[in-house]
């Protein structure tokens, strides 16, 4: 790419990102600017994520909505995205910036998973379930973005003239399909709640060094004496109905777009990044000594084999839990549930090693 014309990229810089991170990746032929938020009006030619999974989220919103090329560079307390998709080292960031400027060649399009917090006061998990307040039911409720005409820059504006009455239902659509997109997160690697979300909540009031080198598991050690399994209740989306799976009491439901987070603890160990698809794993109420041992293995992934953990996928699903959890997804806090997770196939444009 630099070979023929000036690549213009943004370097989005995490809360310990350095200037002598950036300096190596000012190639020639590269117009390379630095700071700490996405211009909403700019379309540059690939973003350079420096941090971790919080910083990656943070823009993730921007970053799908204009389908901008991005890199993440490996230097947060916690980089399980950058893991998952093969850029382990700062190093290996730095070859893959350089191949991506000179062919443009290392590019993939992964999916995202998205988070809508639903109405507080809905008791069921199932299609009647509506967004919290502040926002109007949409009517279509059920129905995709795509279906809504929504493509990467927003609800479509080119659609052919129409009579009165359905231009005012058209715009309306529009109007309500604005909000949804809106109202909804995006994540990367996984999102969940119960034991999960009270550890978190835990660990984010850690030093950063902690976080870095075992805070987790600290904080699990800190939790999981006064923890009580809520009950959740979990409905998946088939065939534009709506079917519960799990009702009963559990430790934790996580939903994975991919295979690991917590510093390569694999906890949804098969997910994929570009399937359209959510792993789901639930951990039902077991003995703490048992909870433990599964802590120990999971960074193996060998926790699906106990017979306290389910694991399936779907593209969408619902959660309940009583009490309210909190939610959380790559390590950040999002809402409360009750909540909807679905996916975005093909969210995200990567810029991988090769």
């Amino acid at each position: 790419m630099c070979e023929s014309s000036a690549v213009r990229a943004v370097a989005l810089l995490g809360p310990h990102a350095k200037e002598h991170h950036v300096r190596p990746f000012e190639l020639p032929g590269v117009n390379l600017f630095s700071g700490n938020e996405l211009d909403p009006t700019d379309q540059p030619d690939a973003a350079l994520i420096f941090g971790g999974d919080g910083t990656m989220h943070r823009h993730l919103g921007g970053l799908a909505t204009r389908q901008i090329p991005s890199l993440i560079v490996p230097i947060g307390s916690a980089n399980d995205f950058a893991q998952s998709i093969g850029i382990e080292s700062y190093a290996i960031a730095k070859g893959a910036w350089k191949r991506f400027c000179a062919k443009g060649d290392n590019l993939k399009s992964i999916d995202l998973g998205t988070i809508l917090p639903l109405d507080p006061g809905d008791s069921d998990a199932g299609v009647d379930a509506a967004p919290k307040p502040g926002s109007t039911q949409a009517p279509w409720s059920g129905e995709s973005l795509e279906t809504m005409h929504f493509v990467p820059d927003g609800p479509r504006r080119d659609l052919p003239h129409m009579g009165p009455r359905i231009m005012q239902s058209q715009l309306r659509r529009l109007t309500e399909a604005e909000r949804e997109v809106a109202r909804t997160t995006y994540f990367s690697c996984i999102a969940g709640t119960g034991l999960d979300s009270v550890i978190n909540r835990k660990a984010l009031k850690q030093l950063h060094w902690l976080r870095g080198h075992g805070g987790y598991v600290v904080a699990l050690l800190q939790t999981l004496g006064s923890f009580r399994p809520p009950h959740l209740k979990v409905s998946i989306e088939e065939h534009g109905e709506w079917h519960t799976v799990i009702d009963e009491r559990g430790f934790l439901l996580a939903a994975g777009n991919g295979p690991q987070y917590g510093h390569g603890m694999r906890l949804t160990h098969r997910a994929r990044m570009d399937d359209g698809l959510l792993d789901l794993c639930f951990v039902r109420e077991l003995s703490k000594l048992r909870l433990l041992r599964l802590f120990h293995v999971v960074y193996r992934g060998e926790h699906l084999g106990m017979k306290e953990v389910e694991y399936f996928q779907t593209a969408r699903l619902r959660i309940v839990s009583d009490p309210v959890m909190e939610v959380f997804a790559d390590g950040e806090y999002i809402c409360t549930t009750p909540v909807e997770f679905g996916v975005r196939p093909s969210g995200l444009r990567v810029i991988l090693p090769r």
